[in-house]
């Protein structure tokens, strides 16, 4: 399905990698909605998506970092947790019907959180909080690093579950708890999104091995799975001819996105188009 809509799936995952990227998303949610709609296999969908979020949460992040929204001590305690728990999520093993189950809960929450403003909506949005993320602070809020703990494993294990970086969770919490401006914001979720990727498709090639053992690869040939080669010709070779046939477009998605939103883009426009791209995902996911 994927190769033969070629034209179509180019344009697309450029549009959702430049909507995605100007808010430092890296687009897994939009990724895995467009490959659920055109029934790409389950297997597929998850590293396909945490290796184009990769690529467009980094480029997001350089390009909010240069721009001086990113906040260091606002990261840190939060990711330091959220690192681990995303490996844990992605080396634990989904049936497709649970993950196409979750992933489209998922996507229902995705599009309340995208429609809702949060701003400054309960009390750690005070000085005390927003003191202690400063640069000249000399430590952390108990208050703060509990928040933390628990935003870091949350989010996390999510992210590595289900194969996305966990930017469309964080952002509203971070505008729910009033530590960050908009673009704060994009700053923080790119970067989180990226080592919530990383570390959630470390995880995932420990339960899928880029290469089978001699044992496996004699079983599979004995079967009649495979006349040659490794999981690497098969399993992953198919993923990335995936990913090489959408990397192009995601790029130059993500540059132009990004670009644009660290200088002077309004994420307001994208809510309604994101909005009904991840409706239509959830719905096909929940009534499977």
């Amino acid at each position: 399905m994927l190769m033969g809509l070629p034209g179509l799936w180019i344009v697309l995952f450029f549009i959702i990698a430049f909507l995605y990227s100007a808010v430092g998303h890296g687009g897994a949610s939009g990724y895995l909605a467009l490959m659920s709609i055109w029934h790409l296999a389950p297997e597929h969908m998850k590293p396909v998506a945490l290796i184009l979020n990769l690529v467009v949460s980094g480029i997001a992040f350089i390009q909010f970092y240069r721009q001086g929204h990113f906040l260091w001590r606002l990261f840190l305690p939060i990711a330091a947790l959220s690192i681990p728990m995303a490996y844990l999520g992605g080396f634990t093993p989904l049936k497709d019907d649970v993950y196409q189950l979750g992933l489209g809960v998922f996507l229902v929450i995705s599009v309340v959180l995208l429609n809702v403003n949060l701003r400054g909506r309960i009390s750690l949005k005070n000085d005390d909080a927003l003191r202690v993320l400063s640069d000249d602070a000399s430590g952390f809020s108990r208050e703060y690093l509990l928040a933390a703990a628990i935003i870091g494993v949350g989010i996390g294990y999510v992210s590595g579950l289900l194969g996305i970086g966990g930017g469309i969770l964080l952002s509203p919490v971070l505008l729910l708890l009033g530590w960050t401006q908009q673009k704060q914001t994009a700053a923080m979720g790119a970067a989180f999104i990226f080592v919530n990727s990383m570390s959630g498709f470390v995880g995932f090639i420990q339960q899928h091995p880029l290469w089978e053992s001699a044992a496996q690869k004699s079983a599979s040939v004995a079967h009649g799975a495979i006349t040659g080669g490794s999981i690497l010709g098969i399993y992953w070779l198919s993923v990335s001819m995936i990913v090489g046939a959408l990397i192009t477009p995601v790029i130059l998605g993500g540059l132009a996105g990004s670009w644009y939103g660290s200088k002077k883009f309004s994420h307001r426009g994208m809510k309604g188009i994101l909005s009904v791209v991840l409706l239509i995902a959830a719905i096909k996911l929940l009534l499977r």
